[in-house]
């Protein structure tokens, strides 16, 4: 065999190996991250000598820069991005889940999801939804695990205060807990449009039992508008904040309400109207409302 026709034959048998290589990451069958294709194909030998070994590892859960224990990120270290998980006496946790995420080391990552997962997965639902995605197989694994069970979660609390609700709709104590499940999981971030609108409907139905049965409760009628605007009801997200601006009038809360009505409807004079109503009546404000009524009243 000449030399050109091996040249031409062990081209051929590389590209159908990288091809198959580039498949085999794709379809996840091998462990390791699709950044080692560009040494597979072009370092003969050694490239796919690079990707047994990576895929030894990442099978292993050896895959990462160097060992590290949940233990060492309670600590304050010089990276930001792994500041200490432990909360303070009187705080929560806030773990910045969309940073270490990107945090290029695979132990690193895995062990912030098992840290998550061991505490309140809830409060990280649109953040672990995301982490599905995630390219270390193990990491999307905990994510997807820890999703499904969020939602199995929700799923059953609302199936069983909606039983209750529907045989029981006069308890107040029941209408308020189908309510709070239905905020809960509405806010989770797990819901697809198409199937959110039908819950935020149903929420929207009880929103408006619970106020023609307790019209004194401020926050089931700013929450009734909130879920309107999302519903793109905004005839009756005006009303209701209207109805909260007569009621409450020294409140900010049902002021930012319309605002959010007009923000949403793009009625810039609407929102001077209603900042000139604010300054004139002095309604007391709030360091939020303040910041809320300073953007607004510089914008042009």
């Amino acid at each position: 065999m000449s030399l050109t026709n091996f040249l031409i034959l062990y081209a051929a048998v590389h590209t159908v190996v990288c091809a198959a290589v580039y498949l085999c990451i794709r379809g996840r069958v091998l462990k390791f991250s699709g950044q080692l294709m560009p040494i597979i194909a072009l370092v003969p030998f050694a490239g796919l000598w690079t990707a047994v070994i990576a895929d030894y590892y990442s099978r292993r859960h050896k895959s990462g820069t160097r060992e590290m224990t949940v233990e060492e990120l309670h600590l304050d270290g010089e990276d930001p991005r792994l500041r200490k998980l432990a909360p303070e006496d009187g705080e929560k946790a806030v773990i910045p889940l969309e940073e270490a995420m990107s945090v290029n080391d695979a132990k690193t990552r895995r062990a912030l999801m098992l840290e998550i997962l061991h505490r309140n997965p809830e409060q990280y639902a649109e953040l672990l939804h995301n982490a599905c995605m995630d390219e270390d197989i193990e990491v999307s694994h905990y994510a997807s695990t820890a999703v499904m069970e969020l939602q199995r979660g929700y799923e059953h609390a609302l199936q069983k205060s909606e039983r209750e609700f529907g045989e029981n709709p006069d308890s107040p104590e029941i209408r308020d807990r189908y309510i709070k499940n239905l905020y809960s999981y509405i806010s989770s971030g797990l819901i697809d449009k198409n199937v959110l609108f039908v819950y935020r409907s149903r929420y929207a139905d009880v929103l408006s039992k619970k106020i023609n049965d307790r019209p004194e409760d401020m926050d089931a009628v700013l929450r009734a508008a909130d879920n309107y605007i999302e519903l793109e009801k905004y005839t009756d997200a005006a009303e209701l904040a209207d109805l909260a601006v007569r009621k409450w009038s020294s409140r900010e809360e049902p002021w930012l309400e319309k605002i959010k009505v007009c923000e949403r409807t793009n009625d810039g004079e609407g929102i001077k109207r209603v900042i000139a109503q604010i300054k004139k009546r002095n309604v007391y404000l709030t360091n939020r409302g303040r910041s809320a009524i300073a953007f607004w009243d510089g914008a042009e």
